[in-house]
């Protein structure tokens, strides 16, 4: 979603979704000069978009697979490493909550199921971490 790059916006855009009962699970942001891009894993995604689009804020879905990573040095580039050397491709990659790992590819399906056989757990919607 986009968030006006203003004191307060980003503020005003989590309190509408704390006043809705949506968690988050993760999230990032990046700016610019004008707004930021906030990049958000909930619980209640439709919920989510529906109080966000009422309160007049422009929001896109993007489904991103969510793994566990190990906790110990290289967890991070074992990943990456895995994915790349499969020939698929990362669009974008963040940390979430805990230990988990939102990666965004046009190709969910593959990496979930390259993650899987590779002994990684990949988070369904329901899990809670």
């Amino acid at each position: 979603m986009f968030v006006e790059n203003k004191p307060g916006h980003l503020a005003d855009a989590l309190a509408t979704l704390a006043a809705a009962q949506v968690n988050i699970f993760s999230f990032t942001i990046a700016d610019t000069n004008d707004y930021g891009v906030l990049r958000l894993v909930v619980d209640k995604v439709d919920k989510a978009k529906e109080a966000l689009g009422l309160a007049g804020y422009m929001v896109v879905e993007h489904p991103v697979v969510r793994t566990l990573l190990r906790d110990e040095p290289g967890a991070l580039a074992s990943v990456v490493r895995l994915v790349h050397e499969s020939g698929l491709d990362i669009e974008y990659i963040y940390q979430g909550n805990r230990d988990t790992l939102c990666v965004k590819t046009e190709e969910l399906e593959r990496v979930e199921a390259l993650l899987v056989e590779n002994g990684f757990r990949v988070l369904s919607p329901d899990d809670v971490i």
